[in-house]
C-alpha cells in the first residue's frame, strides 16, 4: 500500500507549502497596521468578533506562545489571525498565517486586504495557496460565475470530490441551488460511493475508499441539503442515505430526513460567502490532516505532543467560527483539542454549541470527557446526566454516558446505562457495539466472567473485526476464556498476518501464559518490525523481555512506549515501567511511576495490584533470565539489542 500513502502525502506537499515552518512565533507586541504586497498600510489587526469567539476571555493582546501549535490548543484564534496579520506586513511565507489573515479579511468585508494576502502569500495569486481561496473572494464579490472558473483555472490540486465540492459550495453561497445541484449529481455519479470495510485495507481500491470516506461523507450531505432545499425529496432521501451508509449515527443526517418526510426544511440555515469559505476551510482541513499524518507514518517519525496537523488544526477551527452552524466539525475540533491535551480550548469550542443543536447531547458528552481528564469526577457526571436527560433514543449517547461511568469509576450506574441502550437497539451491529461496550465495563471493574459472557454474546451477533478484535482483549485475561481468546486473535491474525493490530493482539494474548511465551516474543518483534513508533507493540514486546527476565532491554522498550504515548498516558505502561524499574532496583522510579499509573485510572484489577505494590514492594519473585528465542527478520534490525 506504499503508492497510495505516497501518492497522498506527495497532493499535500503543494498546498501546504512553508506551513510546517511556522514553528516560532515572534514575540513583539500586536501592530496597529497590516500590509500587503505593496506595503500599503490597511484596516486594523483586531479579529472581526466571529473569529474571538472561542479565545480566551480577558486575555491580554501583547500574549504569546511558543508555537502556533499551543496557541490552538487554547482555541486562541484572535491570536493566530493577529499574528498572521503582523506575518502578512513581513512578507513571511506561512501558509498558516495568510490562510488566518485572508478569513479574517474576507468575513469582515476587506476584500482588497483579503487579495493582498494572497497576492504576498506564497505562490502569488497563481500559486496553489490562492487557486484554494480566491475563488471564494471572488464569489463574496459578488462574481460567482468568475470564482467558478477560477476553480476551473486552479487545475486539481487537491483530490476528488473537492474541486466539484468548491464549485458546489459557491452556487451555494449565490442562492444559485440549481446550479449547485447538478454540480453535486454529477460528483455522486463519479465517485465509488462503497463505504470502506472496517477491515484493514489491503488493496489500493481500499485504502482509495479508507482515505475518501470523510470527504466522501461530507459531500454527499452538502448534496443532500441542496436537493431538499430544492423540495427534490427522493434525491435529497438518496444522497441523506449515503451520508448513514457511511456513518450510521449520523444525527444531522436523521434529523433532516425526518425533516423532508414532513416537508420542513434543513435546520441548517443556507450559506451566505463567509459560510460557504467556512465549510470549504473545513473540507480542506480533513484533507491536510490526512496527508500530513501519512507523510509522517511514511518518514517513521515520532508523534508529536499536540495536533497531527498544525495546519489541519487551523483551518478546522477557523472554518467553524466562520460557519457558524458546523457543529458536527465542532464537534471534531474539540474532541481533537481535547485529545491533544488542549482542556481548556475543548471546552470552549464545546461550548459554541446550541442548546438546539441536534448535537447538543453529543456535546454534553464531550464536556464529561474534558471533566474526566481534569480530574474532576462530580463535573463529569453531572454533564452525563444532562446528555441522558436530552438523548432521546439515541443508544449510542446513553451507551456513551455508559462509559463515562466506567471511567470514573461508577460500574453501578455504568452497567445500567448500558441495559438501556440494548433495549433501544435491534440491529446486529449496534447491539454488538453496546454489549462490547458493557463487557469493557465490566473487565474495567473486575469481573471477568461478565465480561466475557458479554464478548461472546456480542461476537455471535455480529463477528466484525472491531468484536473479534475487543473479544481477544477481554477474553486473553479470563482464565477460563484464554483458550478461546487465542484462537480468534489466530484467526484474525491468519487473515491479515503483516497487520501489527493483529499481530500485537495475538502476541501479546499469548504471552499471558508460560505456555505462549515463546510464540508471543517471535510474534511481537515481527510486530514491532513493522511498526517501530506504535507504542501498543513496543511495550508488548518490552513486556515480553520482561517476561524472559532481560530487564535492560525491556527498560529500553517500554520506556519508548511511555515516551510515544506522552500525549495520553497509558497506566498499562507505566504499571510495567515501574516493575521493570522494581527489578533494577530503582525502588523509588519504579513507586513513582506506579503513581502515576493510578492516576491515570487503571481496571480494578491493575488499580489493586498497584495498590499492593505501592504498599509492600513486588513480592513475587522476579522472573528468571531464560535465553532469548531466535528471531528470523530479514527486513528488519541485524541485532536485538539494536533497539
Amino acid at each position: 500500500m506504499r503508492w497510495a500513502l505516497l501518492a497522498a502525502s506527495a497532493a499535500v506537499a503543494a498546498i501546504t507549502a512553508n506551513v510546517s515552518s511556522a514553528q516560532e512565533v515572534k514575540r513583539e507586541p500586536a501592530v496597529a497596521q497590516q500590509g500587503g504586497s505593496g506595503g500599503e498600510a490597511t484596516a486594523s489587526v483586531t479579529p472581526v468578533a466571529a473569529l474571538r469567539m472561542t479565545s480566551p476571555p480577558n486575555a491580554s493582546p501583547t500574549r504569546t506562545y511558543e508555537t502556533p501549535n499551543a496557541a490552538l490548543l487554547e482555541a486562541d484564534i484572535d491570536y493566530i489571525v493577529r499574528e498572521g496579520h503582523r506575518a502578512v506586513g513581513r512578507n513571511e511565507q506561512d501558509a498558516l498565517w495568510y490562510a488566518a489573515a485572508f478569513a479574517d479579511d474576507l468575513a469582515a468585508g476587506r476584500y482588497t486586504e483579503a487579495r493582498n494576502v494572497l497576492r504576498g502569500g506564497p505562490g502569488g495569486l497563481s500559486g496553489p495557496f490562492a487557486d484554494m481561496l480566491e475563488p471564494f473572494l471572488i464569489a463574496a464579490e459578488g462574481n460567482v460565475d468568475r470564482a467558478v472558473e477560477r476553480v476551473d483555472a486552479g487545475g486539481d490540486n487537491l483530490p476528488q470530490p473537492l474541486p466539484e465540492v468548491a464549485r458546489a459550495l459557491l452556487f451555494e453561497s449565490a442562492g444559485r441551488l440549481p446550479e449547485a445541484a447538478a454540480v453535486y449529481s454529477q460528483m455522486i455519479e463519479r465517485l465509488d460511493t462503497t463505504p470502506p470495510s472496517d477491515a484493514e485495507p489491503q488493496t489500493s481500491e481500499e485504502f482509495d475508499r479508507m482515505l475518501s470516506a470523510a470527504r466522501i461523507s461530507h459531500a454527499a450531505y452538502r448534496a443532500a441539503l441542496v436537493s431538499h432545499r430544492l423540495g427534490r425529496t427522493e434525491e435529497a432521501r438518496r444522497y441523506y442515505n449515503i451520508v448513514l451508509s457511511y456513518q450510521p449515527r449520523a444525527i444531522d443526517a436523521q434529523a433532516n430526513l425526518q425533516r423532508l418526510a414532513a416537508g420542513q426544511p434543513p435546520f441548517e440555515a443556507p450559506l451566505n460567502a463567509v459560510g460557504a469559505t467556512g465549510r470549504w476551510m473545513l473540507f480542506v482541513s480533513e484533507f491536510l490532516t490526512q496527508a500530513e499524518t501519512i507523510s509522517a507514518l511514511i518518514a517513521q517519525r515520532d508523534p508529536e505532543q499536540g495536533y497531527a496537523s498544525t495546519s489541519g488544526a487551523a483551518f478546522l477551527q477557523i472554518g467553524t467560527l466562520l460557519a457558524s452552524d458546523s457543529d458536527d466539525w465542532r464537534l471534531y475540533a474539540a474532541q481533537q483539542t481535547l485529545d491533544a491535551g488542549g482542556l481548556d480550548g475543548a471546552q470552549r469550542i464545546i461550548d459554541q454549541i446550541p442548546a438546539a443543536s441536534p448535537f447538543a447531547p453529543d456535546a454534553e458528552v464531550v464536556r464529561a470527557s474534558i471533566q474526566v481528564e481534569r480530574g474532576n469526577d462530580e463535573a463529569a457526571a453531572a454533564a452525563a446526566e444532562r446528555a441522558l436527560v436530552i438523548a432521546g433514543s439515541r443508544w449510542s449517547i446513553i451507551a456513551s454516558v455508559g462509559d463515562i461511568y466506567r471511567r470514573i469509576g461508577h460500574p453501578d450506574r455504568a452497567i445500567p446505562a448500558f441495559n438501556r441502550a440494548l433495549t433501544m437497539t435491534s440491529d446486529a451491529k449496534d447491539r454488538a457495539d453496546v454489549l462490547g461496550w458493557r463487557a469493557y465495563a465490566n473487565r474495567f471493574a473486575g469481573n471477568l466472567p461478565a465480561a466475557t459472557a458479554d464478548m461472546r454474546a456480542a461476537y455471535e451477533a455480529d463477528p466484525s473485526v472491531d468484536t473479534r478484535l475487543l473479544y481477544v482483549s477481554i477474553l486473553m485475561d479470563d482464565p477460563a476464556a484464554w483458550n478461546d481468546g487465542i484462537a480468534m486473535a489466530r484467526s484474525l491474525f491468519a487473515e491479515q498476518p503483516d497487520s501489527v493490530l493483529r499481530l500485537n493482539a495475538l502476541g501479546y494474548a499469548l504471552i499471558q501464559r508460560p505456555e505462549g511465551l515463546e510464540e508471543g516474543y517471535r510474534l511481537l518483534w515481527r510486530g514491532f518490525n513493522y511498526g517501530q513508533t506504535d507504542y501498543s507493540v513496543i511495550d508488548s514486546l518490552g513486556w515480553a523481555y520482561y517476561l524472559f527476565g532481560h530487564f535492560d532491554q525491556a527498560r529500553a522498550l517500554i520506556e519508548r512506549a511511555n515516551d510515544l504515548s506522552s500525549n495520553d498516558p497509558n497506566a498499562e505502561v507505566l504499571d510495567h515501567l515501574g516493575d521493570i524499574y522494581w527489578r533494577l532496583n530503582r525502588r523509588d522510579d519504579a513507586r513513582t511511576r506506579w503513581r502515576q499509573a493510578l492516576e491515570h485510572r487503571p481496571d480494578a484489577i491493575r488499580r489493586r495490584d498497584i495498590e499492593q505494590k505501592l504498599a509492600r514492594g513486588l513480592t513475587a519473585p522476579a522472573p528468571r533470565e531464560r535465553p532469548l528465542p531466535q528471531v528470523s527478520l530479514p527486513d528488519g534490525p541485524a541485532q536485538r539489542d539494536e533497539l
